[in-house]
């Protein structure tokens, strides 16, 4: 248009005024793509009508050109075509495929592209970090966090620590009785609290840990001290099983705190208290230079007034054993013995008995807030506690009746009868 506009312009200075009969006009152009109802071929037209020489003005090259620029500048979404809008899209069905929660359990279960190494005692662990913080303290608080961690094997062994990384990757695991205290003793170190609860929920089940299974667990936790805790609460557990216990050899190096406990308590079962006298004796004799400082301990957890009044008058004159002997000769232990003996016949004296008769009742009546009793056929030198024949009672008999413990079935002490306190049976000799 600019050239057309040139051309008049040139035309005017030449010509000041029209030549006769000759057209002159003023040419509007109007682009068609602002003007959707008008084309080129249109405007050519009305334009050649109006003007003498068109080809003076080149509107037909102008118009062409135009027309080309339009077609080769038009896109896809100008033409009117929408991608993003497709007829039915969201009803085509979807090709299947593998949960992210699969793919990872695979990749962790079969330890692929794992990320840190755990080293014990020389033998190497390919683990993922981010499982291992998941549940266990230690790792999360590791910082920094090398690519190879080394774990002591006296706190986390190695099969201890295949089994807390195998509870870590199972949704139900299950701890086994055999491997329940190494692995208890790794998670107390690595500070796995699920575990540690875990391992708990065994503990406090009488089912699980009683008597006998809880005294296998008290030793076997011996010494760790991570499993203070556990062992303590074994203890409690022992009752019916003590005098099977005393007869082991695991016995002889009961610590004595534990020992003390064990005497303290009102839920022990015994035959007769001679025997936590006996008790006392065998473990203090075990290790005599050493244990000899904790007598004054131990006699203290003796009841001598729950004792036989007829082994209290003769035990002193009758008994042989060297240990024994020399205890008794104690002058604190002379003391317990003798009021022991007044306690007793005071006793006999307030229920109106006259001289020296033995009354079942009045003596039997303290035994009721004392231990629990027993009554076991296998013990030699059982006898109803008003019998005379207590007196025969020594620490040798004692020892057999240990060994012959040692011969029984490991289910015995499960057998042997409780002491009706209201109606106790009376021994051979008194029938």
């Amino acid at each position: 248009m600019d050239e057309v506009m040139k051309k008049h312009k040139e035309l005017g200075q030449t010509k000041t005024k029209p030549a006769g009969g000759e057209l002159t006009c003023s040419v509007h152009f109007v682009n068609p793509r602002y003007s959707p109802g008008s084309s080129s071929e249109d405007e050519l037209g009305s334009v050649t009508r109006l003007v003498s020489k068109a080809e003076d003005l080149e509107l037909a090259r102008v118009f062409k050109r135009q027309a080309a620029d339009i077609a080769k500048s038009r896109s896809l979404f100008e033409f009117g075509h929408n991608f993003e809008d497709v007829r039915d899209w969201l009803t085509i069905e979807q090709p299947s495929k593998v949960c992210l929660k699969t793919v990872l359990r695979y990749m962790v279960e079969n330890h692929l592209k794992t990320t840190v190494k755990i080293e014990i005692n020389k033998m190497y662990f390919n683990c993922h970090l981010l499982v291992l913080q998941a549940y266990s303290k230690y790792f999360m608080e590791l910082n920094p966090i090398p690519f190879v961690v080394t774990l002591p094997e006296s706190k986390v062994s190695q099969k201890a620590f295949m089994l807390v990384y195998k509870w870590m990757l199972s949704d139900e695991p299950i701890l086994e009785r055999k491997d329940i205290v190494t692995v208890f003793v790794a998670a107390t170190y690595l500070r796995v609290k699920e575990l540690l609860l875990h391992c708990w929920k065994y503990f406090d089940d009488k089912n699980c840990f009683n008597e006998a299974s809880a005294c296998v667990m008290y030793v076997e936790s011996r010494n760790n001290v991570a499993l203070d805790v556990v062992r303590n609460l074994m203890l409690t557990r022992i009752q019916k099983f003590l005098l099977t216990f005393v007869a082991t050899s695991d016995f002889l190096d009961l610590p004595h705190k534990h020992l003390v406990y064990l005497l303290s308590s009102d839920e022990i079962c015994v035959n007769s208290e001679i025997e936590i006298l006996f008790i006392a004796v065998r473990w203090l004799g075990h290790d005599w230079e050493r244990r000899k400082a904790n007598v004054q301990s131990l006699i203290d957890c003796i009841r001598f007034s729950s004792m036989p009044l007829w082994y209290l008058l003769c035990v002193r004159r009758v008994e042989t054993h060297s240990l024994l002997k020399e205890l008794l000769s104690l002058p604190t232990v002379d003391s317990l013995i003798n009021q022991s003996i007044a306690q007793i016949t005071s006793k006999m004296y307030e229920e109106k008995q006259e001289g020296f008769i033995l009354d079942y009742d009045c003596i039997t009546k303290n035994l009721q807030q004392s231990r629990r009793w027993i009554v076991d056929d296998a013990c030699p030198y059982y006898h109803h506690i008003c019998c005379p024949h207590t007196r025969d009672i020594t620490f040798t008999q004692f020892e057999s009746y240990l060994a012959a413990l040692q011969q029984q079935s490991i289910d015995y002490w499960t057998k042997v009868d409780m002491l009706d306190v209201k109606n106790p049976r009376k021994c051979g000799c008194m029938q």
